[in-house]
């Protein structure tokens, strides 16, 4: 999964893989001004827990440089937006992906990005959204989480040959 932004730490919206000094994940860095985020290798694992909810909290953060309120929302155009979670039943809207093996067998990922408070997955244009205040706003920093749902495989699917993965995931500002 790969986070393609604009931009640089000095936009009116940055977004940071550390805290200032530390990286919150192995999952995220930042690349020529792109928030990367990879989980087929974290540390000496190799991936995510199947039939688990994995969370990265926080896995960056979004900082408000502008003078004006931002709403922060982030969508996939390859995944699909779901509003009745079947893995993440606590969140109301996850991004909802289908994995197939090759042999007619599925398994079901699905994401929720959250402020700590509410998912904010949308559809790129009405979808549901974090407000960052503004710079001499009280907090123009939010650090942004992620849980991560794989469904179960069932004995039959075979991961090796595993395709469909998200392949990328928008972050939106609008003033």
């Amino acid at each position: 999964m790969t986070v393609s932004v604009a931009g640089d730490g000095s936009g009116a919206l940055s977004l940071d893989d550390t805290d200032g000094n530390t990286a919150y994940t192995e999952a995220s860095t930042i690349s020529n001004g792109t928030l990367e985020l990879s989980f087929d290798s974290l540390g000496s694992s190799s991936g995510l827990n199947v039939d688990a909810e994995t969370e990265f909290n926080p896995l960056f953060r979004a900082i408000n440089n502008g003078s004006n309120s931002i709403n922060l929302s982030i969508y996939s155009a390859d995944g699909n937006i779901q509003t009745s979670p079947s893995i993440l039943t606590d969140y109301s809207v996850v991004i909802e992906n289908t994995l197939n093996d090759g042999n007619g067998n599925s398994l079901t990922i699905e994401y929720a990005f959250t402020d700590g408070s509410s998912s904010i997955v949308g559809d790129g244009s009405t979808g549901s959204s974090v407000t960052l205040t503004e710079e001499s706003g009280t907090d123009p920093t939010q650090e942004i989480s992620l849980v991560i749902g794989v469904g179960d495989p069932g004995t039959s699917f075979d991961l090796s040959t595993a395709s469909g993965y998200i392949t990328s995931i928008s972050i939106l500002a609008a003033v």
